[in-house]
């Protein structure tokens, strides 16, 4: 993956990396269950299944940052740092992490190869953010 030259081309990459990691959580968390393998079983369960609800910060994470990216919002780097911290309180890298969605996370992270190269994907396009100015 090259280095995005631009802020919208970074937070579609960064949008693009937030989606991928929020359909591993959902497909871990449905696992073998039968009745989850129909995709509009499956949407309608994210939906309003509370087996799901822990996933809801991540998938709130992902409309704010298309609103802004469509809405032409995004004028630098620096307008999506905290997408960028989100992401990384979301994943434990950052004080102020969702205890339950870390736990959950973290068990995903274990039962599913697709979570782990999901995050991997998250991970290398957060290491592309410049690094914070000094104050």
């Amino acid at each position: 993956m090259e280095p995005t030259n631009s802020a919208s081309a970074l937070g579609e990459d960064l949008s693009s990396a937030l989606k991928a990691l929020h359909r591993a959580l959902i497909l871990a968390e449905a696992g073998d269950d039968e009745t989850l393998q129909n995709p509009y079983t499956l949407l309608f369960a994210v939906i309003g299944d509370p087996r799901f609800a822990w996933t809801n910060g991540l998938s709130q994470l992902i409309v704010r940052l298309d609103e802004m990216l469509t809405a032409g919002e995004i004028a630098s780097p620096d307008d999506l740092l905290p997408f960028r911290n989100e992401a990384a309180r979301l994943l434990g890298e950052e004080d102020g992490a969702d205890n339950e969605f870390r736990l959950r996370y973290l068990m995903a992270l274990k039962k599913a190869p697709d979570v782990a190269l999901a995050t991997g994907r998250l991970r290398r396009i957060m290491a592309e953010f410049p690094a914070p100015k000094a104050k």
